[in-house]
């Protein structure tokens, strides 16, 4: 290789890898920015409730005897000592019921802004958080003695909150991209050196780039959490104080007023996240939300957040109020961050590992000729071309499934149609799927691979953006069908590519692309997906998607060699999509295949549709969990999958046993089911959230048990050798999307019926275990015919 040649080469790894760090830090920059804008929004609307509850406070006293709103005469007076603490606030304002301003102070345009439709307008005395783009208004209702007289609003900027977090991360920024392009460099420069076992300084270095990255963002997540609580916790002291300041000033002796320590349990009561609240006088608490510390001299707690105001008289005793607030509200914020980090890092690793190979792929067909090149060399090169096409099309489509159960449940209750629509959305894209197969199967012994993986990749595309553009029924039935052929046409394209591009020796490193594809396809989908969703929205997530899609068709078509080199035994081309329909009776007469069809198979794929996909996100989302907590416990079960099938697969090749191996998963998977339907007793949430964790990776282990040995079991059954192993085993996958189909339907009906509970869940997973116990016991029956 001459110098120039070698150049080339590392400035190649270079701008690969750069381009794939930089895209990964970024992402971890983008979801930061949005954890950090969401929680300090959420503490400047928490600081404008404590503000806002002092003018509410005041006039409901007013009101409650029954006297006019319009005559209460303290308003402004309250209203500009709030304005001039606080430079953000820019109106408040009260309203009667009707919407009509009686009192404004600030900026009078802003009025009252409309109500967030999804707010529930069953409960009217709920305080409201509103916002038009341009302000966020904080509303409470003003009660007299029986009934909601009016409301009280203040308003700040929106982007106040947008313009501190981005100043914050504005320096991480530039620090990621400078961090990109050290790994580009250190890629680039040691490239060549980088081989064996020392490739493991590139996983190690990416790495390292990613926590270093992390741990930037994590301090600006608690300077900004800080500063957030911070403010909370003065304007909660301030609220307090006001509404004690007339006592104080009145010269009566606090320690000696009837009731006064009960306003101080109250408040804290109204604001769970405060720890502690009281009355410092002389520097002894005399009231204190503790009880057992009355009487005690006051210390600080350095484990708080705390704030004074000091409410002394002049020539008066001191007295200080103090409001604390526990900095584990800071660390609980942090720890969600890092727990999405995390699952972020997981995901950015498969598709840092899958651009390694691609551009290791890439730098080998510029190393060589054409004319030159090994043959396995060419061949090894096509496999790994065609890696990203399936990873991405699996990861699209998964991207949707943290909200899609949500999505077409709300759908399907504005379009006012029976809940059982919800299942038929989401079958239509599994039977659409499975009834591609076929046909998809003879347009790839006819036509390039290549054209196949565009065209599916494009349809794939168009059933996602349909659900952006067009939120209705009849366009979610067609465009979850569309994506259902889009994504059978892909599956059939790839796997047709394999079988073209590689030998008979090699089918298991082709048959790895597949499992590669999907697993981590799915991890990475889910896990990018449900924190995306919190900034773009679910129609930001579909037009993502859509536009991954066709980036990656590009890709396709100018990346992915157009090959339809080896000429493959009619009997090899059997897949999925090449079933021999004259044996499908006599495969379906085959007891043992109708016993591994009925009682593994179908099941397993049945949970995978019905529950882990369809049940659990809407079951979760009922028990309150955030979009990026569900789509992270759902990816536990393909961490699961994945990591029981690379290590059962070797056993079952070495033992060549499979019975107990698929009874283990079947009573395992039920089991998992159990423990899922477990956390829907009375239980703290973390011990919920535990239990599904751990529930769901059970049954991701279990399927692990399933997926692949359940192949190898009619691969190496007599039916298989009587008909061919290709034909057996297309015949089985073909039938086993019976489950995928049918999961959602059942699970979606008994849901309906009796109601949407975990219980179910537990149900099934018992029917389940007792299928795999029907499974491993072998009756006295004469030997089933095969021929």
């Amino acid at each position: 290789m001459t110098t120039r040649e070698g150049f080339r080469r590392a400035l190649f790894d270079a701008g690969m890898m750069a381009f794939v760090s930089g895209l990964s830090l970024l992402l971890l920059i983008y979801v930061g920015l949005g954890e950090a804008t969401r929680v300090y929004q959420q503490f400047q609307v928490e600081k404008l409730f404590a503000q806002t509850r002092v003018i509410q406070n005041a006039m409901e006293q007013f009101l409650r005897p029954g006297l006019a709103m319009k005559n209460f005469i303290g308003f402004n007076a309250l209203s500009e000592r709030i304005i001039d603490s606080d430079p953000s606030i820019v109106a408040i304002a009260a309203f009667d019921r009707a919407g009509r301003s009686i009192f404004a102070t600030g900026n009078p345009s802003i009025g009252l802004l409309k109500a967030n439709p999804q707010t529930n307008s069953d409960n009217q005395d709920a305080t409201d958080v509103r916002s038009n783009g341009q302000y966020t208004q904080v509303v409470l209702p003003l009660h007299d003695r029986f009934e909601i007289v009016g409301l009280l609003a203040i308003s700040v900027p929106r982007i106040l909150a947008v313009e501190r977090v981005e100043r914050q991360f504005k320096p991480l920024t530039i620090a990621a991209a400078c961090a990109a392009l050290a790994f580009g460099i250190f890629v680039g420069v040691g490239g060549s050196r980088l081989t064996g076992t020392r490739r493991r300084w590139l996983v190690i270095v990416y790495a390292a780039t990613f926590l270093g990255m992390s741990v930037n963002v994590v301090v600006a997540l608690v300077s900004l959490y800080s500063e957030g609580a911070q403010a909370k916790t003065s304007a909660l002291a301030n609220s307090l104080g006001q509404r004690l300041n007339s006592i104080i000033q009145s010269g009566l002796n606090v320690t000696e007023i009837h009731g006064l320590d009960k306003v101080f349990v109250d408040y804290q009561r109204l604001n769970p996240d405060i720890s502690a609240a009281g009355l410092i006088v002389d520097k002894a608490i005399a009231i204190h939300t503790d009880p057992q510390q009355v009487g005690r001299g006051w210390t600080s707690d350095p484990t708080t957040y705390e704030f004074q105001v000091a409410l002394t008289r002049p020539g008066g005793r001191d007295i200080r109020l103090f409001v604390s607030l526990p900095m584990d509200v800071i660390y609980r914020q942090i720890g969600r961050s890092v727990k999405n980090f995390t699952a972020l890092f997981v995901a950015s690793a498969f598709m840092a590992h899958l651009f390694l190979q691609l551009a290791g792929s890439v730098r080998r067909s510029q190393s060589l000729p054409d004319a030159t090149r090994p043959a396995s060399d060419e061949h090894e090169r096509e496999l790994d071309l065609v890696k990203p096409v399936f990873f991405v099309g699996v990861f699209v489509e998964h991207l949707t499934y943290p909200f899609l159960s949500q999505f077409l449940q709300d759908l399907v209750l504005v379009s006012k149609i029976s809940p059982l629509g919800t299942s038929a959305l989401f079958m239509s894209y599994y039977l659409f799927f499975a009834a591609s197969l076929v046909p998809a199967g003879h347009l790839a012994q006819q036509r390039s691979p290549r054209s196949l993986m565009y065209g599916g990749l494009v349809l794939t595309a168009i059933g996602l953006a349909m659900l952006a553009f067009d939120p209705s029924f009849l366009t979610a039935l067609t465009a979850r069908a569309i994506s259902g052929i889009g994504q059978g046409i892909l599956f059939i394209a790839v796997q047709s590519y394999i079988l073209n591009a590689t030998s008979p020796k090699r089918r298991t490193q082709g048959a790895s692309i597949i499992v590669f594809g999907f697993q981590g396809g799915m991890i990475s989908g889910m896990a990018i997906g449900s924190l995306l969703v919190g900034q773009l929205g679910t129609t930001g997530v579909f037009m993502l998607a859509a536009g991954v899609s066709i980036a990656m068709s590009l890709y396709v078509r100018i990346m992915v060699p157009d090959i339809q080199r080896l000429a493959v035994a009619a009997q090899e081309r059997l897949s999925e999509s090449g079933v021999a329909w004259r044996d499908l009776l006599r495969v379906l007469g085959n007891a043992d295949f109708l016993r591994a069809m009925v009682l593994i198979g179908i099941p397993a794929k049945a949970v995978l549709t019905g529950v882990i996909i369809f049940a659990m996100p809407l079951l979760m989302t009922q028990m309150g969990y955030a979009q990026e907590d569900i789509g992270q416990i759902l990816m536990v079960y393909a961490a699961g999958v994945l990591v029981a099938s690379s290590v059962i697969s070797r056993v079952v090749d070495r033992s060549g046993k499979t019975d107990g191996v698929l009874f283990a998963g079947a009573v395992a998977s039920g089991a998992g089911l159990i423990i899922i339907s477990m956390a829907g007793w009375p239980t703290t949430a973390y011990g919920a959230t535990i239990l599904l964790v751990f529930g769901t990776a059970v049954v991701g282990i279990a399927h692990g048990f399933i997926n692949a040995p359940v192949i190898t079991h009619i691969a190496n059954s007599e039916l298989a050798a009587a008909i061919g192993q290709p034909s057996a085993t297309a015949t089985y996958r073909l039938l086993e999307r019976l489950g995928h189909i049918g999961g959602p339907l059942i699970v979606g009906q008994l849901l309906l019926t009796g109601g949407p509970q975990l219980g179910i869940v537990g149900l099934l997973g018992a029917g389940i275990a007792i299928f795999g116990l029907f499974f491993i016991v072998h009756f006295s029956t004469p030997k089933e015919a095969v021929s």
